[in-house]
C-alpha cells in the first residue's frame, strides 16, 4: 500500500515540475508552427518598426490578431532555441492568411539564420504544437 502512494506522489511530482514552466498568466492555442530564413529579397528585416532585424530564437512572424511585442512561449521548442520564449516581431502572407494550416488554425513562422535549418526544425520538430501567448 505504502509504495501506491510512494508512485502516486512522484507522479504528481512530475506533473507538477512539467506544468512549473507554463505561465499561469497565458492563452493555449494549438497552431501550426512552420520556421523560415532570409530569402535575399528582404533579408532579415521585420515589420516590427521598434526592432532592426530578425533574430534567431527570438523573433516570430504571427497573425494581426497578435501585436508586435507579445511575447509567446512554446514547450517543445525549449532548449532548442534558448528558453523556448519567442517574441512576435514580424507578419507575412503564409501566416496572415494561415496557409500553412489551411485556414483551421494559427501559424507562427520561426525564425532561423539559414535555409538548412529551416530544413532540419521542420522534419525533426512537430508540425502543430502548443503555444502559450504570454500576457503582461
Amino acid at each position: 500500500m505504502k509504495s501506491i502512494y510512494v508512485i502516486l506522489i512522484a507522479l504528481m511530482t512530475t506533473c507538477c515540475a512539467y506544468n512549473k514552466d507554463i505561465p499561469t498568466n497565458s492563452t493555449v492555442y494549438n497552431a501550426r508552427v512552420t520556421f523560415y530564413s532570409n530569402d535575399g529579397r528582404w533579408g532579415s528585416r521585420v515589420a516590427d518598426t521598434k526592432t532592426t532585424r530578425a533574430k534567431e530564437g527570438v523573433t516570430v512572424a504571427a497573425h494581426p490578431d497578435f501585436k508586435f511585442g507579445t511575447k509567446v512561449y512554446i514547450p517543445e521548442l525549449k532548449n532548442k532555441f534558448d528558453d523556448g520564449v519567442f517574441i512576435v516581431q514580424d507578419r507575412g502572407a503564409a501566416v496572415t492568411k494561415k496557409r500553412a494550416s489551411r485556414g483551421r488554425a494559427y501559424v507562427f513562422d520561426i525564425y532561423v539564420r539559414t535555409h538548412s535549418k529551416v530544413r532540419f526544425c521542420a522534419r525533426s520538430n512537430s508540425e502543430y504544437m502548443k503555444i502559450y501567448m504570454i500576457k503582461e
